[in-house]
């Protein structure tokens, strides 16, 4: 009888840690990919996209090759984007989902969300608030200066 009260208050408690827990690990794989991005266009020179897909619980990272640095096209067309080897995606675990993109004040709740890197480390800025059905959330920010990405947890 002990260890069916015991567990009564223990289950709930370590199923919500384990919800938090995937949110925090998805607020960094997040922050990892942008700063994935933002290197990636120092290195090759040319301008790398962070595209967030609110409603799929999608980021997708790859080049932008029609704004390279150097100011040369290379006029091929990349297909399908799900099938692009260049294009990296990360799905969100479930339970946790883009509560919206920020981008100059303006707010999207659905739809798509770009932040894009610049060859000199710069970004065009950002943020992405991540929540879980806990009502838990983190903020991912990044600066549009110098393209620093910052990891905030919100709580509840």
């Amino acid at each position: 009888m002990i260890i069916g009260v015991v567990s009564g208050f223990v289950g709930p408690k370590l199923a919500g840690s384990l919800t938090n827990m995937d949110l925090k690990t998805a607020a960094k794989r997040v922050a990892a990919s942008l700063r994935y991005a933002r290197s990636q266009a120092a290195t090759e020179t040319i301008t790398y996209f962070a595209l967030f897909d609110l409603d799929k619980g999608r980021t997708t990272i790859g080049p932008d090759e029609r704004k390279r640095a150097d100011g040369e096209t290379t006029g091929e067309e990349a297909g399908s984007p799900e099938n692009d080897p260049e294009l990296k995606h990360y799905y969100l675990p479930q339970g946790v989902r883009i509560q919206k993109g920020i981008f100059r004040d303006q707010e999207a709740t659905s739809g798509l969300f770009t932040i894009a890197f610049f060859a000199d480390g710069g970004s065009s800025g950002g943020t992405v608030i991540l929540t879980n059905k806990r009502r838990f959330a983190y903020r991912i920010k990044t600066d549009f200066i110098t393209g620093t990405v910052q990891v905030e947890s919100l709580g509840s």
